[in-house]
């Protein structure tokens, strides 16, 4: 005798509601239905039992194939977007690296452009100090007789010196 199994057996077998298995096997081949008795029940044969198994299976991997599709065409996208921001703060930061090395050129320009100048003021302070120098080898006439002091004869009251 052949061994039939209940819709509600699958159903537990399978953990899916009873509902379920009636429309897992009409979507069956023709080949694979199960027959009709006369109360109008299937009549479930292993064979028909071990299709709809097969029918169940196949279609929960795809679902769940579908489901990864589906996540991983959302991870893509969000990776994709992430990628074009990174690329646009990569060519901005790199802007404003070029734009800082223009700078720090300018400046160092700046730089050695205030040093020689600095140094033609100091070639020329020191020629003026040289200059100095030989005036001081050469006293001034003037210097001279002002640092004499005047002789008593000519030396004039500090009253008169005050008030003329």
């Amino acid at each position: 005798m052949v061994d039939l199994t209940t819709i509600a057996e699958i159903s537990k077998d399978l953990h899916i509601s009873r509902a379920r298995v009636y429309q897992i096997i009409d979507s069956l081949d023709d080949k694979d239905k199960p027959l009709k008795d006369s109360d109008n029940r299937y009549i479930l044969s292993q064979d028909v039992v071990n299709a709809i198994h097969q029918y169940y299976i196949n279609n929960t991997n795809k679902d769940k194939q579908d489901k990864n599709t589906s996540s991983n065409d959302q991870l893509v996208n969000i990776l994709r977007r992430q990628l074009e921001e990174k690329d646009q703060q990569i060519a901005k930061f790199q802007k404003l690296l070029d734009q800082q090395q223009q700078l720090n050129l300018s400046s160092q320009k700046l730089l050695e452009n205030q040093k020689s100048e600095q140094n033609i003021k100091n070639d020329a302070t020191q020629s003026r100090e040289n200059d100095s120098k030989d005036d001081k080898s050469k006293p001034d006439t003037n210097t001279s007789k002002q640092s004499k002091k005047p002789s008593s004869e000519t030396r004039e009251s500090f009253w008169k010196r005050l008030f003329r």
